[in-house]
C-alpha cells in the first residue's frame, strides 16, 4: 500500500475534498457507534461527488484490537469499486489532514515543530508535516520518556532529520510554531502558558468526550477554533464540548467553510480539532485506487 499511497498526494486530495465539501457538492455524516458486549462498531459514511465516489469507513474495536475497512462505491455505475483494509490508509490520512490544514492556515514561516505522542499515529503526524514545511527543529514529547527517545531515534532514520526527545512538555513547547498532539489522554497535557504568542495547535488524539489533550485555556486563548464536522465535535471532542458550554460557538468554524475562503479566517493563534470523518477516507482511497489504476484516471 505504501507504494501507492503518498502522503503528499493525500494532502492534495484532502484539500480538494474539503473544497468540494465546502461548496456543498460532497457530504459527510458524523460517526455512528453501536456498542455491544466488550466491543463497539463504528461507521463513517460520506459522498465524494468530485470523484464519483460514495461509501464509508467502518471498524470494530474491542479487547482483541481493532479492524478497519473502507467500502467504496461508484456513484455513476452504482457498483462496488473496492473494499480496502484501512489501518495504514487511516494512519496516512490522519497525519495528512493537520498538515493540509496548517499549510492553508499559517501566516508565518514556521521553524519549530513539536509532536506530542510517540505511537503508531504519531509517525504520520511527523512525516506529513515535514513533507509540507522545512523545520529548523523537530521535537517529540511523550508522557513516557523512553518512548519519546525511541521514537526520535527511529523517525530520525526515516526522515533524515535530527529529532530531539523531551521528557518535559513545557520545554518541548517553548517557542514552537506548530504542535500536533496525538494521544489517548483523559487529562490535559499542556496549557496556554506552555505556548508562545503565535501557534497552530492540531489536536488529533481524542474522539471520545472523556478525553482531553489541551487545557480549556488553550481554546479560550485562541483566536480561531476549527473542527472537521461541528455535529461530530459536539458529540466526541472533550475540548470542544467544554468550550461551547462556556462560550457558545464563538470563534468556532468548520474546516469546509475555512477552506472555501481561508484568507477571511487566518489568525496567529489557532486550534484545529481533528477526529476523522468518512470523507477523508474516501479521499485517501481515491489516491490509492488511482495509483492502482482502478478509477480509470491517469
Amino acid at each position: 500500500m505504501d507504494r501507492n499511497l503518498s502522503v503528499k498526494d493525500v494532502i492534495e486530495e484532502l484539500r480538494n475534498a474539503f473544497l468540494s465539501y465546502g461548496s456543498g457538492r460532497s457530504k459527510s455524516s458524523p460517526r455512528d457507534r453501536i456498542f455491544g458486549d466488550g466491543m463497539v462498531l463504528n461507521t463513517m459514511p460520506a459522498l465524494y461527488a468530485d470523484r464519483h465516489m460514495a461509501g464509508l469507513k467502518t471498524y470494530i474495536a474491542g479487547k482483541g484490537g481493532a479492524r478497519f475497512v473502507v467500502l467504496v462505491f461508484d456513484t455513476d455505475s452504482m457498483e462496488l469499486m473496492a473494499v480496502i483494509e484501512a489501518n495504514r490508509l487511516g494512519q496516512v490520512r490522519t497525519g495528512a489532514l493537520p498538515a493540509m490544514f496548517t499549510r492553508e492556515a499559517i501566516t508565518w514561516k514556521p521553524k519549530v515543530f513539536t509532536v506530542i505522542g510517540s505511537g503508531f499515529q504519531a509517525e504520520t503526524q511527523l512525516t506529513a508535516m515535514c513533507s509540507v514545511f522545512q523545520f529548523e527543529e523537530v521535537r517529540v514529547y511523550s508522557r513516557h520518556p523512553e518512548n519519546a527517545r525511541k521514537f526520535a531515534e527511529r523517525m530520525s532514520k526515516v526522515t533524515g532529520l535530527g529529532i530531539e526527545p523531551f521528557s518535559d512538555v513545557h520545554r518541548a513547547l517553548r517557542d514552537t510554531d506548530i504542535v500536533n498532539s496525538i494521544t489517548d489522554s483523559n487529562e490535559a497535557i499542556f496549557s496556554r502558558g506552555d505556548l508562545p504568542d503565535r501557534y497552530i495547535v492540531n489536536l488529533a488524539g481524542g474522539n471520545l468526550p472523556n478525553r482531553r489533550e489541551a487545557a480549556p485555556d488553550v481554546l479560550e486563548g485562541s483566536e480561531l477554533i476549527v473542527v472537521e464536522h461541528l455535529e461530530q465535535a459536539l458529540l466526541e471532542s472533550g475540548e470542544v464540548i467544554d468550550y461551547v458550554r462556556k462560550h457558545g460557538r464563538e470563534r468556532l468554524i468548520e474546516l469546509k467553510d475555512f477552506m472555501v475562503k481561508p484568507e477571511a479566517y487566518r489568525k496567529d493563534r489557532v486550534v484545529f480539532k481533528s477526529m476523522g470523518i468518512g470523507l477523508e477516507d474516501l479521499a485517501a482511497a481515491y489516491v490509492l485506487l488511482r495509483k492502482m489504476g482502478v478509477t480509470g484516471d491517469s
